[in-house]
């Protein structure tokens, strides 16, 4: 498969400049220069004219044409893609464009924007604007006052999926809870993930707040150039002491919600999980993605959304990374 995304408008001006007559460079493309451009990636071609040297968008990318080398039956998953990293091919797809809402996956976007914007010793403090009244929510139950720092944080987002610390990330940035859900979708969309749309950073259902298989790979894909994150999600368990607002100090232990690594469920021979994210709520089903690798250290990223339960999630899951074998 070529990586040509079809869903980025600028590519498609690259392959109209193609048949224009442009010519090709290391499968990059020369497109018409303006002199009052600022860049600095300027060639001449021969007839004298100024040219600008562009890499197309998705040349890193695992992209869909919808002809898959493996056929996989899935017994419930409604959505699922599985992407061969070092190859950039799609090996398997499932509805994997169709918009719905992903669960606390979305914590993986909150997660890849933290990083961004943040220091992992900064302070993050609990306020009434971050409460979670909804019920069944996965959370700590912080109070008023608490603090914990962004490593904490991300550890607890990550693996116990704990949605007031998803707020408590939110509502602590310097521009506030709304810019952070900005640069949020912004960073999204720089990713090439156009069909995501996300109006809160844990997940838990809001009218016009989804994603697809295929953005969540893209997401994903980008966190996992980052050790911080895959030293995060690839623990167990994770054993931390914050401080209360009266100064005590309070010592949590969490378990990953991670099936596969919190033992729950036995992973498939030959493979090795390094991690990835969780999702439930009634709307979503049961969702999971994750980063893993073949015996031979090859990585893959697959996806399921909205299947009926666990035990029926994860035995999908075991069919789908099995097929890189």
């Amino acid at each position: 498969m070529k990586c040509i995304n079809k869903v980025i408008l600028p590519l498609l001006i690259i392959s109209i400049l193609m048949m224009s007559g442009c010519s090709q460079k290391d499968n990059g493309y020369a497109m018409p220069f303006e002199r009052n451009s600022n860049t600095s990636t300027i060639s001449v071609s021969n007839s004298g004219s100024l040219y600008e040297y562009c890499e197309p968008f998705a040349k890193d990318l695992c992209v869909d044409e919808s002809v898959y080398s493996k056929n996989v039956n899935l017994t419930s998953g409604y959505a699922a893609g599985l992407f061969d990293i070092n190859n950039n091919t799609v090996i398997y797809g499932k509805n994997m464009y169709e918009v719905m809402t992903p669960a606390s996956i979305t914590k993986l976007l909150t997660a890849l924007t933290c990083l961004k914007y943040y220091d992992m010793d900064d302070k993050l403090t609990f306020t009434s604007a971050s409460e979670i009244t909804e019920a069944g929510a996965q959370k700590i139950g912080f109070k008023e006052g608490d603090t914990i720092t962004v490593e904490q944080a991300l550890n607890i987002l990550l693996l116990f999926s704990a949605n007031d610390v998803a707020m408590m990330i939110a509502n602590n940035y310097e521009g506030g809870y709304d810019e952070f859900i900005r640069l949020m979708n912004e960073e999204a969309k720089s990713l090439g993930a156009t069909h995501t749309n996300f109006v809160n950073p844990h997940g838990l259902t809001e009218d016009t707040h989804g994603s697809t298989v295929y953005d969540l790979y893209l997401i994903l894909n980008e966190l996992v150039k980052d050790e911080r994150f895959t030293n995060i999600v690839s623990q167990s368990g994770y054993v931390t002491s914050y401080t209360k607002a009266d100064g005590t100090i309070k010592t949590i232990e969490l378990n990953t919600t991670n099936m596969y690594l919190n033992g729950t469920k036995e992973t498939p021979e030959g493979i090795t999980i390094i991690g990835g994210k969780t999702g439930t709520t009634d709307a979503a089903g049961k969702c999971l993605i994750l980063y893993f690798k073949d015996s031979d250290g090859n990585p893959y990223i697959s996806c399921i959304l909205r299947a009926e339960d666990h035990d029926i999630l994860y035995e999908d899951m075991s069919t789908l990374i099995g097929a890189v074998k």
